[in-house]
């Protein structure tokens, strides 16, 4: 287990009950988390969270997106990593695959 790591100048877009707020990106053990309020919330692959009634918009990221076998947005290094397909990237970016 370790701390939450902030992902300097990467930020998420975050919507709740049709409110957006632009967040910070954090990493903890190779998953990615927004903040959110004093806490943090987990990033799905699919655009949802850990938290019901909030959804990710879209996210900067330098590198490539990777997904678990339960669908958590992670880093290549975890064991068992996917690469996002290009569709899903596209739309967690909104540009197109490198």
């Amino acid at each position: 287990m370790s701390f939450f790591k902030q992902v300097e100048g990467e930020a998420a877009i975050l919507v709740n009950n049709g409110v957006y707020t632009q967040v910070d990106l954090y990493t903890r053990d190779g998953y990615l988390f927004a903040k959110h309020g004093s806490g943090f919330v987990r990033l799905m692959a699919d655009g949802s969270t850990s938290k019901a009634k909030l959804r990710l918009d879209f996210m900067s990221w330098e590198g490539g997106l990777h997904r678990d076998s339960l669908g958590r947005l992670c880093s290549p290094e975890k064991t068992g990593a996917k690469p996002l397909d290009d569709g899903r990237r596209q739309a967690l970016l909104g540009a197109p695959a490198n």
